[in-house]
């Protein structure tokens, strides 16, 4: 089995840019801990269902879609972008280009291992390693 070292470098990204990051808001401990956690997993499965699964999946469908634009499918590039502006309402504009990022790196592994185990793997990943940073910072 070969090692899929963009995949290892994806699982360590998130601690070389820990100080990059800010904490979330204290409004997610609202209900304690294990809201937090609650609010975390369902937050990653939703959106990895309905943004690699759903949008990026019948995109993919398309020939078109499967074009490459800077190393990336153009399906992953609409989805990442349909991400990015989904999470542009709620934070700073200033993290956008931030979860543009993140998803054209979940939207990389949907395409590559053909599903959304992967992408999901690494989203509940990255906001759990989030939530617990954000619990450091308290």
């Amino acid at each position: 089995m070969r090692t899929d070292y963009r995949l290892f470098a994806a699982v360590l990204a998130p601690l070389l840019l820990v100080w990059w990051v800010p904490p979330w808001s204290a409004v997610i401990f609202r209900e304690g801990l294990t809201g937090a956690l609650v609010f975390s997993i369902s937050v990653a499965v939703l959106e990895e269902v309905v943004f690699r699964g759903g949008i990026q999946g019948w995109l993919r469908q398309k020939a078109v879609f499967h074009l490459k634009l800077f190393g990336f499918s153009r399906a992953n590039w609409v989805t990442s972008l349909l991400f990015a502006c989904a999470h542009a309402w709620q934070h700073p504009l200033g993290l956008v280009p931030g979860y543009l990022a993140v998803s054209l790196v979940l939207g990389h592994f949907r395409d590559h291992y053909n599903g959304i185990r992967v992408p999901l793997a690494l989203h509940l990943y990255y906001n759990l390693a989030l939530l617990f940073l954000s619990l450091l910072a308290r």
